[in-house]
């Protein structure tokens, strides 16, 4: 449903989520398994350690982290750290209280977020930290989650948008309201065609107001 589609995207404010990834130096999957091993076998943490190439420490937390020795599982440790890992980041604007007061000052007097990360980059030396991107304003005032600017600031964009809109974005060669693979009906078998055949069925679908469906399912007899 729109309703259900809508709800999803203003969630991001119309922006695509980054793709989530993992960090480099965190532990694999593999090599939880290969801890859950080894406390199995009763190793110590430096035995372990060695065999994986990792500081003694590092398992030490690991283990502590997720259930001690006696209950301590490799997928269960896995989950929890990925879930764990998603935390919240801070942009410019959360960072720096100076900056986000002179962004909201700017678009109360009705400033374009471009005109303002020029007028930012041109007034201040790279140095005072008074620099942020258009992109990231436009952010700040439509995902609502980060809690940096004011809801209300987005009533000075000169264009009355809910979401942000990429200027890539396009809806051409999307069949926008189409039915995948459809079959055209000219192409139906032909028993289904002259009703020789009892117990084909004609569906049709019926849209009405206010988003309203009615589907009808009738049983074609010979």
């Amino acid at each position: 449903m729109p309703g259900s589609i809508h709800g999803v995207v203003a969630a991001n404010g119309g922006f695509v989520p980054a793709a989530r990834t993992r960090s480099a130096g965190v532990l694999s999957l593999a090599e939880r398994e290969e801890i859950s091993r080894g406390l199995a076998a009763g190793d110590s943490f430096r035995a372990i350690a060695g065999r994986l190439g990792r500081a003694p420490s590092t398992v030490s937390r690991e283990v502590g982290r997720h259930g001690g020795r006696e209950r301590y599982r490799a997928a269960r440790a896995d989950e929890g750290a990925w879930s764990n890992a998603r935390r919240p980041k801070s942009c410019l604007l959360q960072q720096s209280p100076a900056l986000r007061d002179t962004v909201a000052g700017k678009l109360k007097e009705d400033w374009s977020p471009r005109q303002i990360a020029g007028w930012l980059a041109r007034a201040f030396a790279p140095e005072d930290g008074m620099y942020v991107s258009h992109e990231t304003i436009y952010k700040s005032l439509f995902v609502q989650a980060r809690g940096v600017l004011k809801k209300e600031l987005v009533s000075h964009l000169r264009r009355r948008r809910t979401m942000r809109r990429s200027k890539n974005a396009s809806t051409a060669g999307q069949r926008r309201g189409c039915i995948r693979d459809a079959v055209s009906i000219h192409v139906r078998p032909a028993e289904a065609e002259d009703r020789a055949v009892p117990g084909h069925w004609e569906g049709d679908l019926i849209t009405g107001a206010k988003n309203s469906h009615i589907a009808t399912l009738v049983e074609r007899h010979s």
